[in-house]
C-alpha cells in the first residue's frame, strides 16, 4: 500500500485507535512495577546522630563479613538490592550504589533501620536489634555507604 492509499483508507484510523486502546488496557491491567515504599523515619534523636565509629580497614572488613551473613541475600553482594532472596518481592531492597539516594539518608536513619527494620507491611526488612551490637550496626553504615562511594569513584575513573 502506498502513502496515498493509507490516507484514504477509512479503516486505518480505526485500527490505530484499536491498537492504542489495546495498549492502554494492557498496561492499565498490569501490576505496578513496585508498590509504594513507606520507610519509617527514625526518631529525631536518631536522626541527629553521626556515626561514632571511625572508618578503618578493620571496621570495613568486619562489616563486610557481617553484611555477607545478614544482608547479602536481599541487598546483593554489590549492594544494588538484587540479592538471591528478592525474587517475588514486590518492593526490592534499596540500591546502596545510588549516590543520590544515599546522600539523602543520614547516618542515624540508616542505623535505626538496621536495628529496627523497615515497614514490615511494605518490605521484608527486619531489624537486627539484639542480634548485632551497636558498633556492628555503625560499621554496617560505613560499609553500606562504601557501595555508593565505590560506584562514584568508578564513574569518575571512566570519564
Amino acid at each position: 500500500m502506498d502513502k496515498a492509499s493509507k490516507r484514504r483508507d477509512p479503516i486505518h484510523p480505526i485500527r490505530a485507535l484499536m491498537v492504542g486502546a489495546g495498549l492502554v488496557a494492557l498496561f492499565w491491567s498490569m501490576p505496578s512495577s513496585g508498590a509504594e515504599r513507606t520507610t519509617p523515619t527514625a526518631p529525631p534523636e536518631f536522626l541527629a546522630l553521626k556515626n561514632p565509629v571511625p572508618v578503618t580497614p578493620e571496621a570495613l572488613g568486619d562489616a563486610a563479613l557481617l553484611y555477607k551473613k545478614k544482608c547479602k541475600k536481599c541487598h546483593g553482594a554489590d549492594g544494588k538490592g538484587r540479592g538471591s532472596a528478592t525474587k517475588g518481592m514486590k518492593i526490592k531492597p534499596r540500591d546502596y550504589t545510588d549516590g543520590k539516594l544515599m546522600s539523602t539518608l543520614v547516618d542515624g536513619q540508616l542505623v535505626w533501620i538496621i536495628l529496627n527494620g523497615s515497614d514490615r507491611e511494605t518490605t521484608e526488612m527486619e531489624g537486627f536489634n539484639g542480634k548485632i551490637t551497636d558498633a556492628e550496626a555503625w560499621n554496617l553504615v560505613h560499609y553500606i555507604r562504601s557501595f555508593a562511594h565505590n560506584r562514584n569513584n568508578q564513574e569518575e575513573g571512566v570519564r
